[in-house]
């Protein structure tokens, strides 16, 4: 009886915190409020991400005089979760899964576009479907997609000469075979983040069981103990394994995604290729190794075909931007980062591909973001990034599956089993 009553105490308290919150917020009553001269920006992007985001910013104050205070958040989900509790969110936050999006308006934590006094049709006419699926629930456009990148992609140095861009994946086990014998591993890996495991999981299975049960598996209709997901998952750990990787797998479990970057474009290279996506460039140029040459000591090939049957889909991800605070500041901010304007400012920093149309091929700084850009815009299939479609903390809870995996196959079916139980739990939720 105590425990009941702890419970609907707590629930209670957490009800009364976000109720204060959405009150703070300006409620999503159709009317901004007026604003405060400075808007609030939370996001987990630091180092050049965030750079060149502040770029952006710095153009909006320059253009508008409102000041902006960045904040960074790399655990965004807990944190975010705490400051709704404590009745404190930030004005706008840049959400990196569309599964938070979509818990966040279902709570009514945030402000539709329609509310800020913004024409969601109107905004929504640049960017392709694929995109505005991504800030749409129920109908309602609660933000736009900031930024957008394939995650379909293998980095290499062409000017080490061992490393051919490979179409199959049997021409990649190949080359990963034959780079064994060499000084140097074949792969890095940053599976410290696990979220690039993750990737590695999305492109093989999307190559392999196909769109339609890869967008099965990551709205909950189709179950983790799939034959299909433990096949995936036994290819992937047959090229990432000891003999393949940096440091072995323990050592690639105590790498991070930067320094997994590193291991390959730094002066004193370990491995050969580094399987992540196209924000992979930027960062080497800017954090890693500003003496790398695009095209010459650094480039990319796509993520090879596995099945011809299913074909050569783009896996993708995406940023989205969505507000918490209804006033005339915020409002002018999301316009903005909506526009095509903003969108060439932050891909003249080479740190990101746009999805808004309004972005020509010209403002990009370098072949590899030009590149990149092509490679989203020509996609004949895109499938987003599935852990970030999934709901609540399963995203992190998928990574942290896959760190379990690669480090010992043999639990491959209790891990999955495991998974699911708390899958159907999340879905059902």
């Amino acid at each position: 009886m105590i425990r009941r009553y702890a419970l609907h105490l707590a629930a209670f308290v957490l009800a009364v915190a976000l109720a204060v919150s959405a009150a703070a917020c300006g409620g999503g009553d159709g009317g901004s409020e007026e604003g405060t001269g400075t808007v609030s920006v939370l996001s987990l992007w630091g180092g050049s991400e965030q750079e060149a985001f502040q770029k952006v910013l710095a153009q909006f104050t320059k253009d508008t005089g409102i000041k902006t205070k960045y904040e960074t958040a790399r655990d965004f989900l807990p944190v975010i979760r705490s400051r709704l509790a404590a009745g404190n969110p930030p004005m706008i936050a840049i959400i990196p899964r569309p599964g938070i999006v979509r818990d966040l308006a279902n709570e009514g934590s945030l402000i539709s576009l329609d509310d800020l006094g913004l024409d969601a049709d109107s905004i929504n006419q640049n960017y392709g479907e694929a995109w505005t699926n991504l800030t749409t629930v129920d109908g309602t456009t609660y933000g736009v997609v900031a930024k957008a990148n394939s995650k379909s992609v293998v980095w290499y140095r062409p000017d080490d000469g061992k490393v051919k861009p490979a179409a199959t994946w049997d021409e990649l086990v190949q080359q990963t075979d034959q780079l064994k014998s060499d000084p140097m591993k074949p792969w890095a890996l940053g599976a410290k983040d696990s979220w690039t495991l993750t990737d590695w999981f999305e492109n093989i299975y999307a190559r392999t069981a196909g769109p339609d049960k890869y967008n099965q598996l990551f709205s909950g209709e189709l179950e983790f103990t799939d034959q299909s997901v433990k096949d995936a998952l036994t290819q992937m750990t047959e090229v990432l394994n000891n003999e393949t990787v940096v440091g072995g797998i323990d050592g690639a479990l105590g790498t991070g995604f930067v320094d997994g970057i590193g291991q390959v474009f730094s002066a004193s290279p370990k491995a050969h290729l580094y399987m992540e996506g196209g924000f992979v460039g930027g960062i080497a140029l800017a954090d890693v190794n500003p003496n790398l040459k695009p095209g010459e000591t650094i480039d990319f090939f796509p993520f090879p075909k596995i099945d011809d049957a299913q074909g050569d889909p783009l896996v993708g991800g995406g940023d989205i931007t969505a507000a918490f605070v209804n006033n005339e500041d915020v409002k002018k901010l999301i316009e903005y980062l909506a526009s095509p304007e903003a969108g060439e400012v932050w891909v003249s920093t080479g740190a990101i591909v746009s999805p808004n149309k309004g972005v020509g091929a010209e403002a990009y700084p370098n072949d590899l973001v030009r590149k990149e850009a092509e490679q989203v815009k020509n996609a004949e299939t895109f499938v987003f990034d599935g852990s970030d479609l999934l709901p609540g903390a399963l995203g992190e809870d998928w990574g942290t599956l896959l760190q379990t995996v690669i480090k010992d196959p043999s639990k491959i079916d209790s891990s999955l089993q495991e998974f699911q139980a708390n899958a159907q739990d999340a879905f059902a939720g």
